[in-house]
């Protein structure tokens, strides 16, 4: 039984070992971490399309006969218009290590 305890011990030191070595070489890991992103390409991006679908914080465009995807939690309430389902959207964003960072939302049906 003594041996059986140590066993288990052992498994669990080495798991939250891991985990939180896997938290500190992974800061996008950690939720509460909000550092801004590192860009990967330095270039501003932009895409437009019909608005399919989305949320207050987030949006899918049909470019083509594609859809993408975006979300913007932390994006300023000055930078991002409002949208209906059809309107012609254009997001731009920076290309980051953990993803695409939304820098503004314009609705190209207003303008």
């Amino acid at each position: 039984m003594k041996k059986l305890v140590y066993v288990f011990g052992v498994l669990l030191a080495t798991s939250m070992f891991s985990c939180v070595k896997g938290q500190q070489e992974n800061p996008a890991a950690n939720p509460e971490d909000t550092t801004k992103r590192e860009v990967v390409d330095s270039a501003l991006e932009q895409v437009t399309g019909v608005a399919i679908d989305g949320a207050m914080n987030s949006i899918s465009l049909l470019v083509g006969d594609d859809t993408v995807y975006f979300d913007y939690p932390d994006l300023e309430s000055d930078h991002k218009a409002s949208w209906d389902i059809n309107d012609t959207v254009t997001v731009r964003y920076y290309v980051t290590q953990s993803g695409d960072s939304v820098t503004d939302v314009i609705n190209d049906t207003e303008a």
